[in-house]
């Protein structure tokens, strides 16, 4: 049975409790490893001294009039990821709310959300700088503090931390007092501002440590970027509330990430499946197979639909190959990052029941207090075969969305939360993913996966990745479009690829029409923007 609120056995409320606990239990561990802007590559951190650091900058935001329930932004990558997360905890320290901002907007884009959060400081690196000073009409009372000795613009970070008091005391907040906003990826429209309490957010983080397999020992690693959930929320929640140690990647490079998994004692990371097609693209299995990590003990992967014959490659070549246990994930902002996996144990049999929409995300939910269902509208479980919604309620659920009750109302219904993702379930308890809600694809009154036919094209031996979208059809509303990369050279024909699909599915499934790209737009999680495909709004998340 599901628990709605934190337990009342745990005793930390909020997420200063946390880190002042750690800091005086853990004290000397590393808390985290990242990179600095002011200190290089590889800075270790212990909890006391992120404590510390914390205290010290939360007294400067303090000076610069930030108070209870003001919001910072936080326009820093993980370049920066030491200052990121000192700045995270400054902010709580104070009672303000963070907002971690995508560093990957372009100037129209900070401006709307900016212009919606009304900071009152603003935390960025000095790339940003001249950004930031074009945007100051829309945040006149923000103060702006930038990381460096020698600011172009606002004060500096560094002197905040050599001047600030480390003994600051906090700002008292409560339990239900928003922590974080967490801006949606916007891939269609504005994006919106997730709000997680302090006590939702340290049950995501307590709710995520059995997912990444964590304990006081381990060193999770992750290259999400700083302003996605993921970065700026579970992961840095499950490491906090276990006490272990974060290793924060400034980005993705097959070569470096996995030298880094053996020069930091990686024990669990997370790569989302583009990743994992990326290491079987740019490595030999023979040069996978001859990889050694002497403390990996876990991969978690998943966060996009992938072809059986990608499964059956994880199985084999990373959890057998490695010998690692392998936790296919799946969750949603909303949620707070509650969610649902595949196990170790489950994971023969979900091969073994594999089709066309790929692997089962699993039976299993992130922690007991977590529920999951494939529901109806009205909040009926379907049956098992039929395609309804993946829901989700926990502890974690986000209060709602900022100043969007309409959007909420969609979302948060039947004592669900609501993911958009249409999914079946079987007699077991499988839940296999089949696509996005808005994704689906309508001919002629029929409805069509698109994840089903990605994988499909994606099997071909001459194809590196595949998307599929709508594509106007003015007697049956809609065809099926394929927007494919290609593997070999030369690449197989347009009409090879639709002879290949016509094998594999039924007529109407079969794309119209194939087009050819040197890369499919990603956003920061590496997912597929498919409203660039369709010349829809192609905001980067």
């Amino acid at each position: 049975m599901s628990e709605t609120v934190l337990p009342a056995s745990y005793s930390e409320r909020t997420v200063p409790d946390v880190l002042d606990a750690q800091a005086a239990r853990v004290p000397e561990r590393t808390a985290l490893i990242a990179d600095s802007l002011l200190e290089g590559p590889e800075t270790r951190i212990s909890y006391l001294e992120l404590r510390d650091r914390a205290a010290r900058l939360s007294s400067a935001l303090a000076q610069a009039g930030v108070g209870h329930g003001d919001r910072v932004g936080i326009l820093l990558d993980n370049q920066a990821g030491i200052e990121a997360h000192v700045s995270y905890h400054a902010a709580h320290r104070v009672g303000a709310v963070n907002v971690a901002l995508n560093t990957r907007y372009v100037e129209r884009e900070l401006a709307y959300v900016l212009g919606f959060m009304d900071p009152r400081a603003i935390i960025f690196a000095p790339e940003f700088a001249e950004l930031v000073g074009r945007l100051r009409g829309v945040i006149p009372n923000a103060a702006l503090i930038e990381v460096s000795d020698d600011p172009q613009l606002g004060t500096s970070f560094a002197a905040a931390l050599e001047t600030g008091d480390p003994l600051h005391p906090r700002t008292a907040v409560g339990e239900e007092d928003d922590a974080d906003w967490v801006f949606t990826s916007g891939t269609t429209g504005n994006p919106k501002a997730v709000a997680m309490t302090h006590v939702a957010s340290v049950a995501c983080g307590h709710q995520a440590v059995p997912v990444w397999g964590l304990d006081d020992d381990a060193v999770y690693q992750s290259f999400a970027p700083f302003f996605t959930s993921t970065g700026c929320h579970t992961n840095l929640l499950s490491c906090l509330v276990t006490g272990c140690t974060y290793a924060i990647e400034p980005d993705f490079d097959v070569h470096e990430t996995l030298n880094r998994m053996r020069r930091w004692g990686t024990t669990s990371h997370f790569l989302v499946n583009t990743v994992l097609q990326l290491i079987f693209k740019r490595l030999t299995p023979e040069e996978i197979a001859a990889q050694e990590f002497p403390r990996l003990r876990r991969i978690c992967y998943g966060a996009q639909p992938a072809s059986p014959a990608f499964c059956e490659r994880v199985w084999n070549e990373i959890g057998i190959g490695w010998g690692v246990e392998l936790i296919n994930v799946y969750g949603f902002t909303e949620s707070g990052n509650s969610g649902m996996y595949l196990s170790p144990e489950d994971h023969p049999i979900a091969l073994a029941r594999m089709g066309n929409n790929g692997l089962s995300i699993g039976r299993n939910s992130f922690h007991p207090w977590v529920d999951y269902a494939v529901l109806d509208p009205e909040g009926n479980r379907v049956p098992p075969g039929e395609v309804g919604e993946i829901c989700l309620r926990g502890p974690s659920t986000m209060r709602g969305f900022v100043r969007e009750p309409e959007a909420d109302a969609e979302i948060l219904k039947h004592g669900w939360a609501y993911s958009g993702d249409l999914a079946t379930i079987d007699e077991d308890g499988f839940v296999t993913y089949v696509d996005r809600s808005k994704q689906i694809i309508r001919r002629g009154g029929l409805n069509i996966s698109s994840a089903e036919v990605e994988g499909v094209l994606a099997e071909h031996p001459g194809i590196t990745e595949a998307a599929a979208v709508p594509m106007p059809n003015p007697i049956l509303g809609e065809d099926v479009r394929g927007v494919v990369v290609a593997e070999s050279d030369p690449p197989p024909t347009e009409q090879e690829l639709i002879a290949w699909c016509e094998q594999r599915l039924a007529d109407y499934k079969v794309p119209a029409q194939i087009d050819f790209v040197d890369a499919l737009p990603r956003n920061a999680m590496n997912r597929v923007i498919k409203s660039a495909l369709t010349g829809g709004d192609s905001t980067l998340a």
